[in-house]
């Protein structure tokens, strides 16, 4: 009777062992979470250095730098990249057990001038919740981050229409102006329907995002606005920001005014 037993133990303990190897198909299925980054500036006059790192060992993080798909073919992330130009980068994670990570990209951008001498006048003022250093935080070249009620970088509107009057501290030839603004629907804040660029009351250039109102699945994202102006040598600047007249209806806060975010005002 106890051989039985001991037979019956056996069998069954080794139908357990059987259905506790791997399984390699479901694990196939696991994605990696994607790779993590710091930067020392994201704003940069020489140049700038990313770190990037994923939490599994083993993994392979491959990018690319000319917003092409990236592939196992793409480049191999081997050390932390030295960039000199204005770049996206691009980044993924890869690993021979589990699904490939979604793509995280970061852009930095090269800076022309510094008119950081600038004198800046907002209307209206930001909110007093959201009002970093007042004017000067669009001119330091410190970049806020999609967590924004962690970083002390941020100008937050919640107005339908902001100006900001620039006055540089001497002339400068210029084609292009750049904002660097923050979008999270989830918290109300939106990009702008409508940005001008003005010199003496005349339009010198403007941006129509039809795209403003879209409804974005993305989370918290940093853009960079780019609004070509008419090539000249310019000494003082107006710059005129619209936010939709209200949140669209596909949203909770629907009708509400949206908030605009920025943190940086870049001339080239």
């Amino acid at each position: 009777m106890k051989k039985i037993i001991y037979i019956l133990i056996f069998i069954v303990g080794f139908s357990c062992a059987k259905n506790k190897k791997p399984n390699y198909a479901q694990t196939k299925e696991i994605q990696l979470v994607s790779p993590n980054f710091t930067v020392d500036s994201i704003f940069f006059k020489n140049n700038a250095t990313i770190h990037f790192s994923s939490v599994l060992a083993n993994t392979t993080l491959k990018y690319t730098e000319d917003n092409s798909s990236i592939t196992q073919q793409s480049k191999t992330l081997k050390s932390p990249l030295r960039i000199e130009k204005s770049s996206t980068i691009a980044v993924k994670a890869f690993h021979t057990d589990y699904k490939e990570s979604e793509t995280v990209k970061l852009q930095v951008k090269k800076i022309k001038h510094n008119i950081s001498s600038a004198a800046i006048r907002i209307f209206p003022e930001p909110s007093s919740t959201y009002s970093a250093n007042g004017a000067t935080s669009l001119t330091d070249l410190k970049s806020g981050y999609p967590q924004f009620k962690k970083n002390n970088a941020w100008l937050g509107f919640n107005a339908k229409e902001i100006s900001f009057n620039i006055i540089l501290d001497k002339p400068l030839l210029l084609s292009k102006i750049t904002l660097h603004t923050l979008t999270a629907q989830g918290d109300w804040i939106f990009a702008p329907e409508h940005i001008s660029i003005k010199n003496n009351n005349t339009i010198i250039g403007e941006l129509v995002n039809k795209e403003a109102s879209k409804q974005s699945f993305s989370g918290a994202n940093v853009n960079f606005t780019e609004v070509p102006i008419t090539p000249k040598t310019y000494n003082a600047l107006t710059i005129v920001v619209k936010s939709l007249n209200g949140i669209p209806n596909w949203h909770s806060g629907a009708n509400n005014i949206p908030w605009f975010f920025i943190d940086e005002i870049i001339v080239e």
